[in-house]
């Protein structure tokens, strides 16, 4: 039976030692290991700290198209961490794997289950269930088992996944620039009406100024105006009776 196996170890020295152990004799009882990754979550992803793949040293031409590495891709990038936030408490170290597996993904339940600063090991290996444990007899880790076929499914799945979650961040983020364009020559076009509406208002003012001015002369050049016809009507007047006295048609 082909599947991936994950060992999560409480001593991250161990984890070394056994992957060094597992990369020397990839062949044991009842079980040939094809890829196997040396894997520690670090801040804020999975860090590969070494690989190994047999189909490099033996030139098998069925070689499994890196599927360790794949998934150590996926777990340790975005999706991934997703993944390990969603599983929270439920993939966590109180909880048995087996358990799990029942009703998360592998892709899931390894995501969720290392923990920052722990140290693992990933492997695809064709055993005789559960063979490959013997690998990890003498050392204290978690165990997690999935079949290969069922985490070459997630896999695509997950590559999918991200190509669509890429397509949507990308489409998302030219609707933001296009969004954020679109505010700036808002806010210019605004500018420039309140520059508009500013030097119209300042013209009006002039304008209301001159008038204001003009209306003024105009009210004092008719007061002056009245005042001249006043005074002209009472020379007039005056100088109508002065007539009549000296021609004697005064009454």
């Amino acid at each position: 039976m082909q599947n991936v196996v994950t060992a999560i170890f409480d001593v991250e020295s161990e984890a070394y030692q056994a992957f060094n152990e597992i990369t020397s004799k990839p062949f044991g009882t009842d079980y040939v290991v094809a890829e196997v990754a040396l894997v520690k979550h670090e801040g804020t992803g999975i860090k590969v700290a070494d690989f190994f793949d047999a189909a490099d040293v033996n030139s098998d031409d069925t070689a499994t198209g890196m599927l360790v590495g794949t998934l150590v891709g996926i777990i340790g990038g975005p999706l991934g961490m997703l993944l390990g936030a969603s599983v929270g408490a439920l993939a966590g170290s109180v909880v048995d794997a087996s358990d799990t597996t029942d009703t998360l993904s592998g892709l899931e339940v390894t995501a969720g289950k290392l923990y920052e600063g722990e140290t693992a090991i990933i492997a695809l290996v064709q055993e005789a269930e559960p063979a490959f444990d013997a690998a990890f007899a003498k050392y204290g880790c978690t165990i997690i088992r999935v079949d290969a076929n069922a985490v070459d499914e997630e896999v695509d799945r997950a590559i999918k996944l991200e190509q669509q979650l890429a397509h949507e961040a990308k489409v998302q983020m030219r609707a933001e620039k296009k969004a954020e364009k679109a505010a700036k020559k808002a806010e210019k076009e605004a500018a420039k009406e309140a520059k508009r509406t500013a030097r119209q208002a300042k013209m009006d003012a002039k304008f209301e100024e001159v008038e204001a001015k003009m209306a003024g002369r105009k009210a004092e050049r008719e007061a002056k105006r009245s005042e001249f016809d006043e005074a002209s009507d009472i020379a007039m007047s005056e100088f109508v009776n002065e007539t009549k006295k000296m021609t004697g048609d005064a009454e």
